[in-house]
């Protein structure tokens, strides 16, 4: 799966001592590509791209004025992929927990 997303961030007036947290929105596109390497590839599935709303929310922690540590959560809310097969169309809509954590720079 690959994504390109484009979303806003709102950062909340909650200054709680070096904690900055924040909200997220936005929208994008995700494509789902099978592959074989588990062994369970299906012939004849497609590549498909689906839209996709953005969700989420996190918050940084100050190391310094510049560094800072991140704590996030993304979810993808989007309509199952059937990849062209009938035998997989359910038409319904499905979620994607994205927790991450990292390091941020700021400019």
């Amino acid at each position: 799966m690959h994504g390109a997303t484009a979303d806003v961030v709102v950062n909340l007036p909650l200054h709680i001592s070096k904690f900055r947290p924040y909200a997220l929105a936005g929208g994008g596109g995700l494509i789902f590509h099978p592959t074989g390497n588990s062994g369970e590839f299906v012939p004849g599935a497609d590549t498909q791209a689906k839209g996709a709303f953005l969700y989420g929310g996190g918050a940084d922690y100050a190391l310094t004025h510049r560094f800072s540590l991140r704590a996030e959560y993304r979810g993808f809310v989007y309509k199952d992929p059937d990849f062209g097969l009938q035998s997989l169309k359910t038409d319904t809509w499905t979620h994607t927990a994205q927790p991450t954590a990292g390091i941020v720079y700021r400019f």
